[in-house]
C-alpha cells in the first residue's frame, strides 16, 4: 500500500511540471515592465491665478504645441487649451499623476487638444515644442538645459517659482496668489537661451 501511494505521488509531481517546448517551438515568455524611476520631486499643483499669469507670457493659438514637463494633474495644459485652443502634451513619470491628468482632461472636455504620457522628462526630445510650462526644482531646470537648447528659435519657456540657473530671463513677475496667499515668481525665457556672463550652458 505504501509503495502504491509513493508511486501516485511521483506521478502527480511529474504531471505538475510545465511541459517542455517541442523542438522548433519558441519558449513562451512574459515580458516584464521595467520599474519606473522614482519621481524627482513631490507634486504641488500651481494655483489657478498663477497659471493665468503664466499663460499671459505664453501667447498661443491652434498651431502652437505646448508641453508641460512634470505635468501633475495637467491643470496648466487644460487651462492653456481652453484659453488658446492650442495643442498640448503633458509628461509625468508617476502613473498616479497620469491617471489624474486623464480624468482632468476628460472632465474639462479638452481631450481633442490635450494628451498625457507617462515618460521620464529627461529622456524627451523637445525639438517640436513651441512652448514649455515648468514647475520644477532648480536642479531639475538646470538638468533640462541640453534639451532646452534643441528648441526652435523663438520658443517660449515659462517657469513657476524657480528660474533656470545660468540663464537670463526675458521677463520676471511676482504674483500674490489669492488662492493660497503666497508670493509666487514667474520667469519667461525665449530661445536661444541667453547665458549669464561667464556661465557655460
Amino acid at each position: 500500500m505504501r509503495r502504491i501511494l509513493l508511486t501516485i505521488a511521483a506521478v502527480a509531481a511529474v504531471l505538475a511540471l510545465p511541459a517542455a517546448p517541442r523542438r522548433g517551438d519558441a519558449a513562451e515568455t512574459v515580458p516584464e515592465r521595467a520599474p519606473a524611476r522614482t519621481p524627482d520631486c513631490v507634486y504641488v499643483g500651481t494655483p489657478y491665478d498663477v497659471i493665468d499669469a503664466m499663460l499671459d507670457l505664453l501667447p498661443a493659438d491652434g498651431r502652437t504645441l505646448v508641453y508641460d514637463l512634470g505635468c501633475g494633474d495637467c491643470r496648466m495644459l487644460v487651462a492653456a487649451a481652453k484659453r488658446f485652443g492650442c495643442r498640448c502634451v503633458g509628461y509625468d513619470i508617476n502613473p498616479l499623476r497620469v491617471e489624474e491628468s486623464v480624468e482632468n482632461i476628460g472632465k474639462n472636455g479638452v481631450s481633442r487638444l490635450v494628451e498625457v504620457k507617462e515618460q521620464d522628462i529627461f529622456a524627451l526630445d523637445l525639438a517640436e515644442a513651441d512652448g514649455l510650462l515648468l514647475y520644477l526644482l532648480p536642479e531639475m531646470n538646470r538638468k533640462l538645459i541640453p534639451q532646452l537648447k534643441r528648441l526652435k528659435p523663438g520658443s517660449r519657456i515659462v517657469t513657476h517659482d524657480y528660474g533656470i540657473a545660468g540663464v537670463t530671463p526675458d521677463k520676471s513677475l511676482t504674483i500674490d496668489s489669492l488662492e493660497d496667499g503666497a508670493v509666487h515668481h514667474i520667469y519667461l525665457y525665449t530661445t536661444p537661451l541667453k547665458r549669464k556672463n561667464r556661465v557655460k550652458l
